[in-house]
């Protein structure tokens, strides 16, 4: 598994505790880290020899999911190894070449960051530090007849907000790939 995103060390600097938990800090990260890669729909940390299936769409342009693309290692149409000069990649994962319609195309690519952006770290302590200090009081509605609580999901570090999401906007999958 990747290494973790932040530190509790660094989650304690970020909130000005004299003190944290270690392993409580070390799970609320986890938890920000999981939040974030949900909302981006990326892995973000670096995969090496990861294995994808799409299906070719008849033109000569087909979008990987996973960016930034690293390298590819190979390219399988319909069973058929292509050649390296056959195809083309560029780091945003748009895989160009003939990808003939229905194919079954097999491309095996590492993908990711090998040092995460300090713009996703960033995020990733923000959502870690609502989720420590807002864990249970967050509540944005409660009713009493047969009791119900809603929580406010961004003050609680499970949703990531709008300014977050446009920090982050250029780590997101394109609307193409999507």
């Amino acid at each position: 598994m990747a290494d973790p995103w932040a530190t509790p060390e660094e989650l304690r600097l970020h909130l000005r505790l004299p003190v944290i938990d270690q392993e409580q800090a070390a799970t609320v990260i986890a938890t920000a880290e999981r939040t974030v890669r949900g909302d981006l729909e990326q892995t973000i940390d670096a995969v090496a020899g990861d294995v994808i299936g799409l299906v070719g769409n008849g033109r000569s342009v087909i979008n990987l999911p996973e960016m930034p693309v690293t390298r590819v290692s190979s390219v399988t149409v319909d069973g058929t190894l292509l050649e390296v000069g056959a195809w083309r990649v560029n780091r945003y994962g748009i895989l160009t070449g003939r990808w003939p319609l229905d194919a079954d195309i097999t491309v095996v690519y590492d993908h990711g960051y090998a040092v995460i952006p300090e713009q996703v770290k960033a995020v990733c302590l923000q959502v870690a530090g609502r989720a420590w200090v807002h864990a249970r009081a967050a509540v944005a509605a409660e009713s009493l007849g047969d009791r119900s609580i809603t929580y406010d999901k961004e003050r609680t570090g499970e949703a990531l907000t709008q300014y977050e999401l446009r920090r982050l906007a250029r780590y997101a999958r394109g609307p193409e790939s999507r």
